[in-house]
């Protein structure tokens, strides 16, 4: 047998069908395949041979295809060097990612990425690997589309030699397994648990087809949302938007006002819930989910997506807030609690708390810094729309499970509750286990599609009519015939069956798909059923990665994006919320820092902050009481430029300011006032001299803004 071939058949590691195997175990004989070590062969079985390995439905593979490829081969030239140079820094094995799909060992990422289904060998494009970059644009390393491209290219040709190497007349050793089920053997669960009492709209989304999602609340009129654009129904319930929207007229879309915001009838709160599954995480503009409004210039209310955070806008009768429901409150950056999976998120306001966002049925800390006021002054006109704005153009890109509006505050555990109901279509499937625990017997799932990669089987109950005590432990989801490692949530499930009816576990687990939900074949594996036992092997730990000792990290870092923009309003004096300064803002906010390491940092990074840093000193030298504060009394910015930048004084009074204001004081390796002078007399020397003798009063400004913003985008403010 060669080295690599025996390497891959170590005691403690699971055959794989893959290997070019020299046993075959089949009714207790044990024959060999031509030109096998009969050492290699002998040693492997007296260490435990596949004893340990008889659990699922192994399979026992012949040798490969004559000529065929060897697959693990073609990982290591096709899909491994990809995720060694793009994702060992979280996926190496050492953390902070999981599981360990780049690990340094080639052996182990194979097996990481088999096992725990991050492809598939028969649909490559669908697999994991793939629709984590070209769909969730997950850590890209150049542009998202090219490199899922790249990922599949490399999926593809592993898959091929995965085919091509396996052998059709496999064995299969039997395990205590049930039978095979797909979803459409499954009957439809309808209670679903939730708390809609009092809704005045409210979608589940059933109609599976068609142009109308009808509005399920029953409180007249009914605010039916007719789908546009690129707008589709989904099998399991919901909405796939990927550009368009779900509208309802001004005519029905009154109906919130008059609930909520009349001055007489209406309620003065109200709650938004939704399910949603945003398709990324580098939406912005909000990226518009549930909203009440025209436009993308007014609005009664939004719910909406930027970046990593939830937003929440609110139109009140307050100064503090203006038409367009700004300024929104958002999830807290660092927290990032909007993520490209299934969410539950709810919004409240009322006239105590004003606004507070729940996400997976938790108060995500975030406080309202705007004081709650009447809402009076919502516009009858506006419309109720999903997934974009009437204009179209604030699109959002993912799926909308359910939607409900309430005239009131839902309650902590009315939120938790419509959490922890789940959304979407519900199946129960009952999977026979007869020839184990007698006649009758099932263990019953409730299972739902979870989101676009996954289902969600829960609570698993045994029926049986004869409950004799016997025992049921160490459940496993297989899918297709294969148990993956990861999301198996009920493999410490230990339970004595005492009742016709036995709940194993309140949990649910998470099952990746493969083909689909019309060609997924799923079954359910256990290690005790009744009398029988199949033991399940430990699997052995990975081995560790080697340690690496690269550069140690710089002393300095770089401020994010939040604290570059708190940091200009702070030496400046400008309110960072002033139109031009929070428009630039939110345009350029994904350019800006997301990390403090100043390895990172690229050269679009520093366009951004000083589009920013323009932003901020335009402000100030425009506000007389900012330009005064700023520069003092020994820089006249109401005089000519021809005046001002001949006089030494003046020239060095600005030079003065700029450096007290925005260079920090006694730091060894940042520029003093004497070593800023030469760079600033260049500077205004440049900027005076296309006029002359005539530059006029409006030359001034503009280099005192110039200037401003020079040192507000150097590394002086930037580095700390």
């Amino acid at each position: 047998m060669g080295s690599a071939s025996a390497t891959r058949l170590e005691v403690n590691r699971r055959p794989r069908a893959r290997t070019r195997t020299c046993a075959l175990l089949l009714l207790g004989a044990l024959a060999f395949l031509p030109g096998c070590e009969w050492e290699t062969v002998a040693d492997w079985w007296r260490g435990g041979g596949l004893e340990p390995y008889m659990t699922g439905a192994l399979p026992i593979p012949g040798a490969p295809s004559p000529g065929a490829e060897d697959p693990f081969d073609v990982f290591q030239s096709t899909v491994f060097p990809i995720v060694s140079a793009n994702c060992t820094s979280c996926h190496a094995g050492a953390g902070p990612g999981t599981p360990a799909l780049a690990h340094p060992d080639p052996q182990t990422a194979y097996d990481v990425i088999l096992l725990n289904q991050k492809v598939s060998l028969s649909v490559p494009e669908s697999s994991r690997l793939v629709r984590r970059l070209n769909a969730d644009f997950h850590y890209c390393w150049s542009d998202c589309t090219a490199n899922g491209a790249t990922m599949a290219n490399a999926v593809e040709s592993w898959a091929a030699a995965e085919i091509a190497a396996s052998d059709s007349s496999a064995t299969t050793v039997a395990a205590i397994s049930s039978q095979t089920l797909t979803l459409a053997d499954g009957l439809e669960e309808d209670d679903t648990g939730r708390f809609d009492s009092g809704a005045i709209a409210l979608y589940d989304f059933r109609e599976e087809s068609g142009t109308i999602a009808y509005d399920q609340s029953g409180v007249a009129p009914a605010l039916d949302l007719e789908l546009s654009g690129d707008a589709t129904f989904m099998t399991s319930y919901g909405i796939d938007f990927r550009g368009g929207r779900a509208e309802a007229p001004a005519e029905t879309s009154r109906k919130l006002y008059d609930h909520i915001a009349h001055p007489s009838l209406g309620s003065q709160q109200y709650s938004i819930e939704a399910w949603v599954t945003p398709a990324n995480v580098s939406q912005e503009g909000p990226a518009r989910m549930v909203s009440y409004s025209r436009g993308s210039g007014s609005r009664n209310f939004t719910l909406g997506q930027v970046l990593y955070n939830y937003d929440a806008r609110n139109r009140t009768v307050s100064p503090a807030s203006d038409n367009n429901g700004r300024p929104a409150l958002q999830t807290f950056d660092g927290d990032q609690d909007l993520q490209a999976t299934l969410q539950h998120v709810a919004v409240t306001f009322d006239q105590y708390r004003g606004r507070r966002i729940y996400v997976n049925g938790v108060w995500t800390d975030d406080v309202d810094e705007i004081p709650p006021s009447r809402l009076w002054n919502w516009d009858v006109n506006h419309r109720f729309v999903l997934g974009n704005e009437s204009g179209a153009d604030r699109p959002f890109e993912g799926q909308i499970r359910l939607v409900a509006i309430f005239p009131f505050v839902l309650s902590d555990d009315q939120i938790a509750q419509n959490f922890n109901a789940g959304v979407g279509k519900r199946l129960i499937l009952r999977f026979d286990v007869s020839q184990w625990a007698g006649a009758g017997s099932f263990v019953e799932f409730v299972v739902s599609e979870l989101d676009d990669y996954s289902y969600l089987f829960c609570e698993p109950t045994m029926i049986t009519p004869q409950p004799s005590g016997f025992r049921v432990a160490n459940l496993r989801v297989a899918v297709n015939g294969v148990v993956p490692v990861s999301g198996q949530a009920f493999v410490n499930t230990d339970r004595v069956v005492s009742q016709g009816r036995q709940r194993l576990s309140g949990q649910c687990s998470i099952v990746p798909k493969q083909l689909g939900p019309a060609d997924d074949v799923f079954s359910v594996e256990f290690e005790y059923l009744g009398s029988f036992r199949d033991p399940v092997p430990v699997l052995p730990p990975l081995p560790p990665p080697p340690p690496v000792f690269g550069d140690p990290l710089p002393l300095e870092g770089f401020r994010s994006f939040e604290r570059i923009r708190e940091t200009m309003a702070a030496v400046t004096g400008v309110d960072p919320n002033v139109p031009d300064a929070r428009d630039t803002y939110d345009e350029i906010r994904q350019a800006l820092p997301a990390t403090f390491d100043l390895r990172a940092f690229s050269s679009a990074q520093q366009v951004s902050i000083s589009k920013l840093a323009l932003e901020f000193c335009d402000a100030m030298v425009e506000s007389p009481n900012l330009r005064d504060a700023f520069f003092g009394s020994g820089v006249d910015l109401d005089a000519p430029a021809s005046t001002v930048f001949v006089d030494p004084a003046q020239r060095q009074a600005m030079i003065d300011a700029l450096a007290a204001r925005l260079l920090g004081a006694g730091i060894g390796n940042q520029p003093n006032a004497a070593e800023l002078a030469p760079v600033m007399h260049d500077l205004f020397d440049d900027l005076t001299a296309p006029c002359g003798a005539s530059c006029d009063v409006e030359r001034t400004r503009t280099i005192a803004k110039a200037s401003c913003s020079a040192v507000l985008a150097s590394a002086a403010v930037s580095i700390h």
